[in-house]
């Protein structure tokens, strides 16, 4: 689609969603959540919002190939606002070693509009692209794993120093990282053997200061073994709570508790699916989308309010996917393996655009063969060679 339009047309809806003064007290979230119910009104009420439906609705409609053909827009008003930034731990098939020490990463140039291989088995870039949390090593002797920070305008990487919290490799027992949203910290999730204390370690992303903050749960009461994961403000963390009840079983989910930055709990949402990342939360902070990680069958993803853990409905497309994330407030991203194509369908990976009662809106090809981790940011600024990577 031509992007004047789909800045046009945008422009036109966000004027009608924020022509009223929003009312004073609300938190983001509940004014988030108002302001997707007045669009909703205004669209489906009548008035300047039906007649301007109308109006552009032959302009939005219709099978849309993007350059090359490897990506296509199904039909509807979905605009595309997001785009893969990372696509994390790739195999190499040139080499016969399976240990991720020799998996490498693709990540997005935001100035030409294609994808840099770096020699990382992880890479997560910063909220503004300018840098890229990276991670080396399988924890062995001759490859020990290392975390650090790659700039990626002089493509040098500042080596995070190791913190003394009592292990020798601190970072062979943490997981890769994440940015906080404002890309001033970097969060690990620290899990080590025996008997010393598990928690999490907060870097300042400027000094690499690290500090480590104890936090039982993350041993207690993780019986899945998932990271925290940072809320969309970056005040909080989230840790999706399991129990082991019988081995025989899988580990049952008991809910999602939401802590300060010192650790201090401060509320839990009921749930019985997974959070996975900070990606399951939506743009607006509002909805969350959870995961059964070891239900059997076609996977199904949970909307809930964030605020109660009340399910909105539930997305499913008929196959095993993986949940990448939320590419806006009312869209998912799932990637669907070509293993669980219907016969006579489209063998290949790919990436399914969806609206939240499961119907597909946009197709996209990945660039990369089964990452570890695929990690989706906003589009914006990009070059017209990225027009076929939007989603």
């Amino acid at each position: 689609m031509n992007p004047h339009v789909t800045g046009t047309i945008r422009n036109v809806f966000e004027e009608l969603a924020d022509s009223a003064p929003p009312p004073s007290g609300l938190a983001r979230v509940t004014l988030a959540r108002a302001r997707r119910q007045r669009i909703t009104r205004l669209t489906a009420g009548g008035g300047l919002a039906t007649a301007l439906c109308a109006a552009l609705v032959g302009l939005l409609v219709g099978v849309v190939p993007a350059g090359d053909g490897t990506a296509e827009q199904v039909a509807g008003t979905y605009s595309r606002s997001s785009v893969v930034t990372s696509y994390s731990g790739i195999r190499d098939p040139q080499v016969e070693d399976p240990s991720p020490a020799f998996e490498y990463s693709m990540v997005l140039n935001r100035k030409t509009g294609h994808y840099d291989r770096l020699p990382y088995r992880f890479a997560m870039p910063s909220p503004d692209g300018s840098q890229v949390l990276v991670g080396t090593g399988d924890n062995g002797a001759a490859h020990p794993t290392r975390v650090g920070i790659l700039d990626r305008v002089g493509g040098e990487v500042r080596w995070l120093p190791t913190p003394d919290v009592g292990a020798a490799n601190v970072w062979g027992y943490a997981d890769s990282g994440s940015w906080s949203p404002d890309g001033r910290q970097v969060l690990f999730t620290y899990r080590p053997k025996l008997d010393a204390p598990a928690g999490f370690l907060l870097t300042d992303a400027a000094t690499l200061q690290t500090r480590f903050v104890p936090l039982a749960d993350v041993s207690t009461e993780n019986a899945q073994g998932l990271s925290l994961v940072w809320t969309p403000d970056g005040a909080g963390l989230v840790l999706t709570t399991s129990r082991s009840v019988d081995e025989s079983q899988p580990d049952s989910v008991t809910g999602i508790r939401f802590y300060d930055l010192t650790g201090r709990l401060v509320r839990t949402v009921p749930a019985s699916a997974s959070l996975l990342d900070a990606a399951g939360f939506s743009p607006d902070g509002s909805r969350l989308a959870l995961v059964d990680r070891y239900a059997p069958g076609p996977t199904k993803v949970t909307v809930a309010d964030a605020a109660t853990g009340v399910s909105e409905g539930v997305v499913d497309l008929g196959r095993p996917a993986r949940l990448v994330g939320w590419t806006d407030d009312d869209h998912l991203l799932l990637w669907v393996f070509a293993d669980s194509a219907p016969q006579g369908a489209d063998r290949e990976d790919q990436l399914l655009v969806v609206d939240l009662a499961g119907k597909v809106v946009r197709n996209v090809r990945p660039a990369a063969d089964e990452p570890q981790q695929t990690f989706i940011g906003p589009a914006d600024g990009l070059p017209a060679a990225a027009e076929k990577l939007t989603l």
